[in-house]
């Protein structure tokens, strides 16, 4: 997933749609992430499975890294 230092989900789709990616968050401008700042663990974005066709809405933008604890910016 890449995230605004803000909040704004960019893509939850970093890995398997690369042209969704952005290095500024198009509704405030702020630079973008993709991992966490404190222990480099990549955001969770949509689970891709090969062969199966998901339909349904992004996933939510975590607001704690799932490895280390640590709070994303955007809560703080």
């Amino acid at each position: 997933m890449q995230v605004c230092l803000n909040g704004h989900q960019i893509t939850d789709r970093y890995d398997s749609a690369p042209e969704f990616r952005q290095n500024y968050c198009e509704k405030c401008g702020a630079e973008t992430i993709t991992e966490c700042q404190n222990c480099g663990t990549k955001i969770r974005g949509h689970y891709d499975v090969e062969g199966v066709v998901a339909m349904g809405s992004p996933t939510d933008v975590p607001k704690y890294c799932h490895e280390c604890g640590e709070p994303y910016p955007w809560t703080e």
